[in-house]
C-alpha cells in the first residue's frame, strides 16, 4: 500500500471534531490563516506535505498527532502503535508541550465548566455561542491574552471550575521552567567546548569549577538517560502486545437493560428513563441487540436472567447487562423491594450455566446504591432505601474468567441521580463510550476515565458539605476488550447528554 493510500485510509476514519483538534495542535507549525481555510483532514495532510512536515519517509508528526487526539487504532497505518509512541514522545516530540497542555484541558472540560469559563473570561457574545473550548483558546491567543509564558488569565478562569485542570497548567509551567534551565545548561556546556583552552588548563575559582563540574555531570546524566530510553524502546518493540477478545463474529451480542423506577416500599427513581434511553442508544450504536425490561420484581429479574442465559450466544461476541434500580450492600432490589445478590446475577452467565458465553466477555453495569452513608438534597436523590431490613449478602467475582462488573459506587455508599438528567455514573459511562470507542480505547481505559469524571462531580448540601461518589469496576478479564468502531458517528438522544 503506497503512502497516499495509507493517508486516505486514515482520513476516512477521522471526524470533523478530529480535524479541529489536529488544526489546533498544528497552530505552531502551519500559519493560522492557512489552517482556518482547511475544511477536511485530507486537505490538512496536503498542507503538511507542502510544509515538508509529512511524506513517505517523514510521518512522525502525523503519528504524534494521532496519538495525542487518542486515535490510537489508526497508528497501525503508519507502522506503529500506542505503546511505541508513548515511549518515543518521552525523548522526541514536535507538538509543543504548551499546545499539548491546552489540548488536555480541552479534552477534560465539561460543557458546564465551559459556560462558567466563558462567563469569567467575559468573552464577547458573538464569540460565545456554540463555541468549543479550542475556539476559546484560539480567541485568547489571537487577542494576546494567552501564550506559553502568559497563563494567568487562563489559570484564573480554570481555577474556578476544576482544581485538577489548574494542576495541569501548574505542571506545565514547572516542566517548562525545568526545560528552559536544562537548555541554558546545555548552551553553557557547548560554549565551554568551544573555548581555546581545556577546562583543566584554566585557572578557575573553586566556585566556578563546581558549576563546570555540575554542567558536565548534567550532560553525562542526559546521555545516560537517552541511552536508557533507546534501550527501553528496543525492549518495547520486542514485547508481545496484549491479546484481545475476538469481536468479529456474526453478531455483537445481547444488551439487557433492567430498568426499575416504581417500588412498593420506597420512592420512585425519577430520571432513570434518561439512563435507559442513553444506554439503549449507545449500545445499539455499538452494534448490540438491546432489550429493555421495565419494572421487574426480584422473581421477574431472576426469570429474565434465566431467559437470557438460555439463549444461544454461539454467534455473538459478548454479553452486556445493565441494571438500574435501588440497591443495598452487594445487592440490587426488585420493584417488590426484595433483594437479589449481585453475585447471583453474575452466576447466571457462568460457563456452567451459559456454555455459549464461555470464554467471551460478560459485562455488568450496576447503577444502584450500595449503602446509606451519604444523603442527597434538592433534585439529587439516592438510589437506596432504608425501609427494607438490612441483609448481609456476600459478593465475589466468580472464579470463572471474562467477567467485568462496573459498580456505580463503592460498597456502603450512595449513588447519586439527577432527576432531570439521569445518574452521574450511567451518563459518564455512556458519554465516554461514545468518545473513546471511536479512538480504539479498551473498556478498562474507558472505565478509568468514567471513574475520574464521576469522582470530580460534587453536590453541595446546605452550601457546605461536598457530596461525592466513586465508581468501582472489578474484572477477571484475560484479554483486552475493544469494541469495534461503529460505521457512523454517535447521535446523542437528547440535549441532556451534551
Amino acid at each position: 500500500m503506497d503512502f497516499n493510500t495509507r493517508l486516505i485510509s486514515i482520513e476516512s476514519e477521522l471526524t470533523q471534531e478530529d480535524l479541529e483538534s489536529l488544526k489546533f495542535l498544528c497552530l505552531d507549525l502551519v500559519s493560522s490563516k492557512k489552517l482556518l481555510a482547511i475544511r477536511s483532514n485530507l486537505d490538512l495532510f496536503k498542507e503538511l506535505q507542502k510544509n515538508s512536515l509529512l511524506d513517505e519517509d517523514q510521518y512522525e508528526l502525523l503519528a504524534e498527532l494521532l496519538y495525542i487526539i487518542g486515535q490510537h487504532s489508526l497508528l497501525k497505518h503508519l507502522g506503529t502503535d500506542k505503546w511505541t509512541m508513548q515511549n518515543t514522545l518521552k525523548r522526541k516530540r514536535t507538538v509543543s508541550l504548551y499546545r499539548r497542555m491546552l489540548f488536555e484541558l480541552y479534552e477534560n472540560i465539561s460543557s458546564e465548566d465551559l459556560k462558567t469559563i466563558l462567563f469569567i473570561l467575559n468573552i464577547p457574545k458573538k464569540y460565545e455561542e456554540n463555541k468549543t473550548f479550542l475556539e476559546v483558546l484560539y480567541y485568547l491567543e489571537k487577542n494576546d491574552q494567552l501564550s506559553e509564558d502568559k497563563l494567568d488569565v487562563l489559570e484564573k478562569a480554570v481555577a474556578k471550575v476544576s482544581p485538577d485542570l489548574l494542576r495541569k497548567i501548574k505542571d506545565y509551567s514547572r516542566i517548562r521552567d525545568k526545560e528552559i534551565q536544562e537548555a541554558r545548561l546545555q548552551c553553557e556546556d557547548e560554549y565551554d567546548d568551544k573555548t581555546p583552552l581545556s577546562i583543566e588548563a584554566q585557572e578557575v575559582p573553586s566556585e566556578d569549577a563546581e558549576i563546570v563540574q555540575h554542567i558536565s555531570e548534567t550532560a553525562n546524566e542526559k546521555d545516560l538517560m537517552d541511552e536508557n530510553t533507546e534501550n527501553s524502546m528496543a525492549e518495547l518493540s520486542l514485547t508481545e502486545q496484549p491479546e484481545m477478545y475476538s469481536m468479529n463474529r456474526k453478531y455483537r451480542g445481547y444488551c439487557l437493560i433492567i430498568n426499575n423506577k416504581e417500588f412498593m416500599k420506597s420512592d420512585a427513581r425519577v430520571g432513570t428513563e434518561k439512563d435507559a434511553e442513553f444506554l439503549t442508544n449507545v449500545f445499539t450504536w455499538l452494534g448490540m441487540d438491546v432489550e429493555i425490561r421495565n419494572e421487574l420484581s426480584t422473581q421477574e429479574i431472576q426469570d429474565c436472567l434465566t431467559e437470557f442465559s438460555k439463549k444461544d450466544h454461539t454467534e455473538r461476541d459478548c454479553f452486556v447487562c445493565c441494571i438500574l434500580s435501588h440497591g443495598k450492600s452487594r445487592a440490587v432490589l426488585g420493584t417488590d423491594s426484595e433483594i437479589i445478590p449481585i453475585s447471583e446475577i453474575i452466576a447466571y452467565f457462568s460457563p456452567k450455566n451459559c456454555t455459549t458465553l464461555a470464554g467471551k466477555p460478560k459485562l455488568f453495569f450496576i447503577q444502584a446504591c450500595q449503602g446509606t452513608i451519604s444523603q442527597g438534597a434538592h433534585t439529587i436523590e439516592q438510589d437506596a432505601v432504608s425501609s427494607v431490613e438490612e441483609r448481609k449478602v456476600a459478593i465475589t467475582i466468580p472464579d470463572d474468567a471474562d467477567v467485568l462488573v462496573g459498580m456505580s459506587t463503592v460498597d456502603g455508599y450512595y449513588s447519586f441521580r439527577d432527576t432531570q438528567k439521569g445518574t452521574w455514573y450511567i451518563q459518564a459511562l455512556c458519554e465516554n463510550l461514545t468518545k473513546m470507542v471511536p479512538k480504539g480505547e479498551d473498556i478498562l481505559s474507558i472505565l478509568t476515565k468514567v471513574n475520574k469524571d464521576v469522582s470530580e462531580k460534587e453536590y453541595l448540601k446546605n452550601g457546605k458539605t461536598n457530596l461525592k461518589q466513586m465508581p468501582q469496576p472489578s474484572y477477571t478479564f484475560r484479554k483486552k476488550l475493544v469494541f469495534p468502531k461503529p460505521p457512523t458517528p454517535f447521535t446523542p438522544p437528547g440535549p441532556q447528554t451534551k
